[in-house]
């Protein structure tokens, strides 16, 4: 029986390289060994990286937060929830809770519709959610939701990272596509002309200064995303967390290599060519990206900053003073407790390597004072 790396190989066929999105979307998404699409579990303890909401259903809570306050701001009937890349169902899980415990009538007018292609995680999301499965509505992908017209949110945690990319790098002047092929059998790399004109037109329109030599990634699939969200969302909020930076951020001289990463059991690497199947392959989303693409489909910029900043914003904060009050005397679990918290908002942690970014969509006049002005900052690297 073939293995994930033998069937790349095939598809090198003649020496003919393949472009490097071709490869992570193999080594990702082959639907038998693709490491999204196996019968295993990749997040937490037993995995080989940690979400928010694995770290705390305080994340989860604050969230909530803010999504009760945007059903107020949009004022629908019928209000609904889309999580893309839902996995097993942990943020919607602390999400439901939080709406139904703070407002038990705004709950049983809301759907949640989770969009996640791996059956895997949606067999397990079902077991985790078993509480709330009658506000639940399961897809397999953001097309299959084009006919319902949402009014309310669409959410994503991690999902922009994990599009597959194409990897470039800036020589002489212009832009060469890092392509993968084989040499002596062995899976290797060479560069030649971008394989589509579209990564020109991308490139042309970062401004930053490139270093000779200096290699950085780019995902053509965030448009395609985008585009399907305005065609999904009628009115409300595009919330996205992960991890990025705005352009002149992410292609700094400093980051020669760019800022792919490969993820094997909480170890980062820089070699994608190993543990193909078995290990994450993720770089920076470009944020500067997401606001330009919005804005051309309706999906207008609310507010752009950290994790934590928005974490606190949003009330984390009084989810310490809840749990110090509650727990006057901490125990070792919660004291524990108290530090995952902040370890979702602090600098140098969670707080300040994740972004969110805040767009709406035919709410611009309402949406101008919506996000709430904490008097509260955190300052961070970005670098």
């Amino acid at each position: 029986m073939k293995n994930l790396t033998e069937i790349i190989k095939l598809r090198i066929k003649d020496g003919a390289p393949i472009t490097f999105v071709e490869f992570m979307e193999l080594a990702l998404y082959h639907p038998i060994y693709g490491y999204y699409s196996s019968n295993r579990s990749n997040i937490g303890k037993e995995g080989d990286f940690y979400t928010s909401p694995y770290v705390h259903k305080a994340f989860g809570s604050v969230i909530g937060n803010f999504i009760l306050r945007s059903f107020d701001l949009i004022d629908g009937e019928s209000l609904s929830i889309v999580e893309l890349g839902a996995g097993k169902g942990l943020l919607a899980l602390d999400v439901l809770n939080h709406i139904k415990k703070n407002n038990p009538e705004q709950y049983e007018q809301t759907t949640y519709f989770i969009v996640e292609h791996s059956t895997f995680s949606k067999n397990e999301s079902k077991k985790i959610l078993k509480d709330h499965l009658q506000n639940i509505k399961w897809f397999s992908s953001l097309g299959e939701l084009e006919s319902k017209q949402v009014t309310g949110l669409v959410i994503s945690n991690e999902l922009f990272d994990a599009l597959p990319f194409h990897r470039l790098k800036f020589s002489s002047g212009k832009i060469k596509e890092i392509f993968v092929t084989l040499r002596n059998g062995d899976l290797t790399e060479t560069t030649d002309e971008p394989s589509t004109p579209e990564l020109e037109e991308y490139f042309r329109k970062i401004h930053t200064d490139f270093r000779e030599d200096k290699e950085f990634e780019i995902s053509l699939r965030a448009e395609k995303i985008l585009n399907q969200i305005d065609r999904v969302l009628r009115k409300g909020f595009v919330l996205t967390i992960d991890y990025g930076y705005l352009n002149d951020e992410l292609f700094a001289p400093e980051r020669m290599k760019g800022t792919y990463k490969c993820i094997y059991k909480h170890v980062i690497n820089e070699t994608p060519y190993i543990n193909i199947g078995h290990q994450d392959i993720t770089a920076h989303v470009d944020f500067s990206n997401l606001v330009r693409i919005g804005a051309a489909f309706n999906l207008n910029e609310v507010k752009y900053t950290t994790q934590g900043q928005f974490l606190i914003d949003w009330g984390i904060l009084d989810l310490i003073n809840i749990a110090s009050e509650e727990n006057e005397e901490l125990s070792n679990s919660s004291a524990k407790d108290i530090q995952a918290i902040k370890n979702l908002f602090l600098p140098e942690l969670m707080g300040d390597k994740f972004k969110v970014l805040i767009q709406e969509k035919n709410l611009t006049s309402k949406a101008k004072d919506f996000y709430p002005q904490s008097p509260l900052k955190i300052s961070f690297n970005v670098l």
